[in-house]
């Protein structure tokens, strides 16, 4: 990245980022008391994700288009913590209006064209990016996309069929992706702030959060396995107070499950529990958040 600011801590429980010649400082982790925006509430993922940000005791406001939330509407959420909100990620205007709010802190982006078979272009990609550039010119300071596994390996048989399948996603998520390190890659970004965290999950399960020791992380696209949408949703609440997942991309999978790129998707079909012997040399376990996200290396 460019700019005149340079990291000072990677997983202190208070990081902070330098900033110009005064030494202003500003957080890279997601104070508790701010709001947690989702976008695609009523996916299984975004779901998740609220009921992990109400585990977590932090405030949300989960979005959908028409601004109804079947989990609120039918009385499972507690209506402490979380609002209902407008949000179509295809319109940059309602996530304008949305993010002017003061207290938000941070935005989920679980919405996909996957979910209902939208068009993967203008969620997964046009979608991501009008996200992006709600949160910059609303100083957001994180910014989370729910992306996939083998995103980068368009020659992976899991690839070919999740692409062929979404009519498009897989392209269209990497373009977002790669549009979105581009957009935060400014130094204005930098100077107050602003980040983001791309997470590349597996194939996706139903069941609870199995937590921190049962996953493993990834950097490079040459591993993946399966884990549940619960635990999705708990790497994106949970990266919001560690630095070390500030501006980085990673994979994510049950460690049992884990197998190279080229392998993985008969293990899926198979639900093998038999994992690689192959290393790529950057993965991360641990028996905790801290631990498991410790080290992750910054993409810029």
């Amino acid at each position: 990245m460019g700019g005149g600011a340079a990291f000072l801590t990677a997983s202190s429980p208070k990081p902070v980022l330098a900033v110009g010649e005064e030494g202003t400082t500003v957080s890279l982790t997601v104070p508790k008391s701010k709001s947690v925006v989702v976008l695609g509430a009523n996916g299984g993922t975004g779901r998740e994700c609220v009921n992990s940000l109400l585990k977590a005791g932090r405030k949300c406001v989960a979005t959908s288009r028409t601004g109804v939330i079947d989990a609120i509407e039918s009385g499972v959420q507690s209506k402490d913590l979380v609002k209902s909100g407008v949000a179509d990620v295809t319109s940059f205007e309602t996530l304008d209006a949305l993010l002017k709010e003061s207290d938000i802190g941070a935005v989920v982006f679980a919405a996909s064209a996957s979910t209902k078979g939208g068009d993967a272009v203008a969620v997964d990609k046009l979608g991501v990016l009008n996200a992006a550039k709600a949160c910059i010119q609303n100083n957001i300071p994180r910014l989370v996309i729910v992306s996939s596994g083998t995103v980068t390996r368009p020659d992976s048989a899991v690839y070919k069929l999740l692409n062929f399948v979404g009519k498009g996603i897989m392209e269209a998520k990497i373009q977002g992706e790669d549009a979105v390190r581009e957009m935060y890659a400014q130094a204005d970004c930098r100077n107050k702030g602003l980040g983001y965290t791309v997470i590349r999950p597996g194939g996706l399960t139903t069941g609870e959060s199995g937590g921190a020791s049962i996953l493993e992380l990834n950097q490079g696209d040459n591993k993946s396995g399966r884990l549940s949408r619960a635990d999705v949703a708990e790497l994106c609440v949970n990266c919001l107070d560690y630095a070390s997942t500030f501006d980085t991309t990673f994979e994510c999978y049950e460690t049992a499950t884990a197998k190279p790129v080229e392998s993985v998707g008969l293990s899926n079909i198979m639900k093998s529990t038999d994992p690689t012997a192959f290393v790529s040399g950057r993965e991360r376990t641990g028996n905790s958040w801290s631990e498991l996200f410790e080290g992750l290396e910054k993409d810029c």
